[in-house]
């Protein structure tokens, strides 16, 4: 898959150098091409760095992993989606992280969405921290889940495979609307790394079930 990358902080880095390492055609997008050839370096597998915009015309798939306070004015340099799947992994929080800025009504995915109508926007990664990422997904036996949620149908089965191809277990939970439960959950990653100490490459989600019912919740 073609993949662009909104975003070349820890995040942004962790999911494009996965992407790349997985075979993916990765693209960096930056504000500042030196941070975006930076992080393409950093990657490998041939990734490259170049603008927002350089990101979007590449991609099927772009991957959303900017600050949340810079969120909107990233996607406006980075346009036109032009019908792309942008899988938002982005949390609403305050610049420390800590707190929650939208919940309950709507959700930053949401948000998004009616920012950039033209694209078709999947809510993933968002509760998985980058140093899981950067690291394996696995925790013994079992693959740190993915939750995703979306409205469009074609781009939630693609951002499965994407998922799968990651090496996560891509569970599908619903609706856009749903983010309004995944972006608290990541906040629950937060609470147990910054306010309990616990390491962040050992905190992920997953679910215990039978192979059939695993099957069934792809």
């Amino acid at each position: 898959m073609n993949v662009g990358v909104l975003g070349c902080g820890r995040m942004g880095r962790a999911l494009g150098g996965r992407a790349a390492r997985a075979g993916h055609a990765v693209v960096f997008g930056s504000r500042d091409r030196a941070w975006a050839d930076g992080a393409a370096r950093e990657a490998g597998f041939g990734a490259a760095g170049g603008s927002y915009s350089d990101a979007v015309g590449h991609a099927g798939i772009v991957l959303l992993s900017t600050r949340w306070q810079q969120t909107f004015r990233s996607l406006a340099e980075a346009g036109p989606f032009q019908g792309r799947t942008l899988i938002d992994a982005t949390n609403p929080s305050t610049p420390d992280g800590l707190t929650l800025l939208l919940g309950h009504e709507t959700s930053g995915a949401e948000e998004i969405a009616r920012a950039v109508p033209e694209a078709r926007v999947v809510k993933a990664f968002n509760s998985i921290y980058a140093e899981v990422l950067a690291a394996d997904t696995r925790f013994g036996r079992v693959a740190a889940t993915a939750f995703y949620c979306g409205d469009d149908t074609a781009s939630n089965a693609l951002a499965a495979r994407f998922i799968h191809s990651l090496g996560f277990e891509a569970v599908f939970a619903g609706p856009l609307s749903v983010a309004r439960y995944l972006e608290p959950a990541a906040q629950l990653m937060v609470a147990l790394v910054e306010g309990q100490g616990l390491p962040a490459e050992g905190v992920a989600l997953g679910l215990l079930r039978r192979p059939a019912l695993r099957e069934a919740l792809a």
